[in-house]
């Protein structure tokens, strides 16, 4: 029992830490989430319910004792006598205690298993509630930078739409540019009501889970790239999580419940032992005009003789139960597996996509520039100062998306071996806002 009990160590170390961090705007968030998830708090109940499982199989194996009183009539006619007619009132005391019943000593164990079972399912859906809320607010982040792009971007497209009225009325420009500029800038118009709509829509999908509405502050950067994972190698993780994820620990304990669910059908073919005494006074047994008291103690050994063949199809059952238990294992051992090592690419991925991005924006932002000052020089033309100003904005927007994939994936990742927890949101909280960034 301490072999399973230790693989639920981590998930609930987890999951039942103070939920109440100090709050920069991600951990608000989540803090927020926590607070008022009926889901949780419905997995929060069910611990409580399965814990009082184990006393109750536990008060199965002590003993009971129970009491009563009662009020009799009773009527003894005798041939050739007389009719006796009298009433009594008596109580009785029974005790019983079981000496062996091996079925209530596995649904004992099985009320454990039960317990455990609970508190790791809470630990499942605390994590995966702190994924969920965090994904929705990068999710907030990344609509409203989107946003602040179209909007920059509609500015700038104004702007060389306004010079370009301007050098057209001094001979320096072509209606061919004019209209190119105004095709640009309509295009650039609804840009920016996509965006506030996929912005709209993020903030109604974050307020849903936290009970509020949430404006993002501002952020400092989002150029930073430093690799803040700890190095750990591909096969750690994957130990990791074919040792530690939910669904393997949950998978575990339900292999141990199928087993003991083999011992419990397999229990049924052993005699029970049971224990019974009683004390009742006061002419509580009957037949008799005067008053009694009859005390009585009994040992009662029972065994099943036949029973059509019902104890052998248990265990059948039992042993395919047990089978179906070991090849669930199984499969959620690779799944998590394969999840982890899925995650660990995305990491990487995202993280060489960021920091290639980074250098294409900043040479889109140089290849901008140098394209203005050819287009007031002539060398340049005004459509290729719109080809470069919508290169630069769309290089800004992938450069940001690739960021947000690497903290989802980054939190993903450690969901995946079951180590997500507060201190991982904090990190991320404090990345999102510092000044302190590498471009």
């Amino acid at each position: 029992m301490k072999t399973w009990k230790a693989l639920i160590t981590v998930g609930l170390g987890i999951a039942l830490m103070p939920l109440v961090a100090p709050a920069g705007e991600l951990l608000s968030v989540i803090n927020d989430t926590l607070a008022r998830d009926a889901e949780l708090s419905a997995a929060n109940s069910e611990i409580a319910i399965e814990r009082e499982e184990v006393p109750l199989a536990r008060a199965a194996l002590l003993p009971r004792l129970d009491g009563g009183w009662g009020r009799t009539y009773n009527q003894i006619k005798t041939d050739n006598g007389p009719t006796t007619k009298y009433w009594q009132n008596g109580w009785m005391v029974t005790l019983t205690q079981p000496v062996f019943d091996w079925e209530r000593w596995v649904e004992l164990r099985q009320a454990s298993i039960a317990s455990a079972k609970a508190e790791l399912e809470y630990a499942s859906t605390w994590q995966a509630l702190v994924l969920r809320s965090a994904n929705a607010y990068f999710d907030l982040l990344a609509a409203t930078q989107e946003h602040t792009r179209a909007t920059d971007y509609l500015r700038a497209v104004r702007e060389q739409h306004a010079l370009t009225v301007k050098l057209q009325a001094g001979g320096e420009a072509t209606v061919i540019d004019v209209q190119e500029a105004l095709s640009r800038l309509s295009e650039a118009q609804l840009r920016q009501q996509d965006a506030l709509r996929a912005l709209d829509s993020s903030q109604r999908a974050l307020a849903t889970l936290t009970g509020r509405n949430i404006t993002p502050t501002e952020l400092s950067s989002t150029r930073r790239t430093k690799p803040w994972l700890k190095a750990k190698s591909l096969q750690q993780w994957v130990h990791q999580a074919e040792t530690y994820s939910f669904p393997v620990q949950l998978g575990k304990l339900e292999l141990r419940n199928a087993d003991q669910n083999t011992e419990k059908a397999r229990a049924q073919r052993y005699p029970v032992i049971n224990l019974t005494a009683s004390h009742s006074p006061v002419g509580a047994s009957s037949g008799y005009s005067e008053p009694t008291t009859t005390n009585s103690a009994m040992l009662t050994i029972s065994a099943p003789l036949f029973t059509g063949g019902a104890n052998r199809a248990r265990i059948r059952q039992a042993v395919a139960g047990e089978e179906k238990a070991q090849n669930t294992l199984l499969a959620a051992t690779r799944k998590s597996a394969a999840d982890t090592q899925e995650w660990f690419q995305r990491f990487n991925w995202a993280q060489e996509r960021s920091n290639a991005l980074g250098e294409i924006v900043r040479l889109n932002e140089s290849s901008l520039e140098a394209t203005r000052i050819g287009y007031r020089t002539g060398s340049r033309s005004n459509l290729d100062v719109l080809r470069a100003q919508e290169v630069l904005f769309a290089s800004r927007g992938e450069r940001a998306k690739a960021q947000y994939e690497m903290l989802s994936a980054y939190l993903a990742l450690k969901a995946e071996v079951a180590s997500l927890g507060m201190a991982d949101i904090k990190m991320l909280d404090n990345w999102l806002t510092s000044d302190d960034q590498e471009s």
